[in-house]
């Protein structure tokens, strides 16, 4: 499926949350029954957690194309992309807001609430860190070193090498990186 017909997909729901979200921002009074604005709580919550999934594997796909050169100029696609991520990460603080409230106006305790709001918290620095990863791909590539590959081949051959299990021990146990 071409990215564009993906972003223009993501875009009309972005859209239909937006209008849900305006719909029922209006009204968290209280007026309504406690079991009805639980449920609209927990509606918000489903529905923010679905958000976040699909913007989730909108990013992989997009990304998985441009590490295999689909996408052939990426500093406007990668802008295109970044608004989409911005936008997604309003509308699932909007919705985690909402829900908040609809769920203390019921005075209940709502599945999923918490963890939806932490995170919709994480979820702006998730987008960022996707976009500086983005970037990375328009970065000249290092050299290939050759004689760094032989002195490296050479030394895995003698059981000069460390495996990565005993690496991992190591940093468990806060020591360094490498193996002094």
């Amino acid at each position: 499926m071409p990215a564009d017909l993906l972003d223009q997909l993501q875009e009309k729901k972005l859209r239909g949350i937006e209008e849900l979200l305006d719909s029922y921002q209006a009204d968290t009074s209280g007026s309504g029954e406690a079991q009805e604005e639980a449920a609209i709580a927990d509606f918000f919550v489903d529905e923010g957690i679905g958000l976040r999934q699909s913007i989730l594997r909108l990013w992989d796909y997009h990304w998985t194309m441009a590490l295999v050169g689909k996408i052939p100029d990426r500093r406007t696609h990668g802008a295109k992309l970044e608004a989409l991520l911005k936008r997604a990460s309003r509308l699932l603080n909007r919705g985690a807001k909402i829900a908040h409230a609809y769920a203390e106006s019921s005075r209940s305790e709502v599945a999923r609430l918490a963890q939806f709001e932490e995170q919709c918290r994480e979820f702006p620095v998730w987008v960022e860190e996707r976009m500086a990863c983005w970037e990375l791909l328009d970065r000249p590539r290092a050299p290939h070193d050759p004689e760094r590959v032989a002195r490296s081949r050479a030394a895995f051959e003698r059981g000069e090498c460390e495996l990565a299990s005993d690496i991992l021990a190591r940093l468990e146990q806060g020591g360094p990186l490498v193996k002094e």
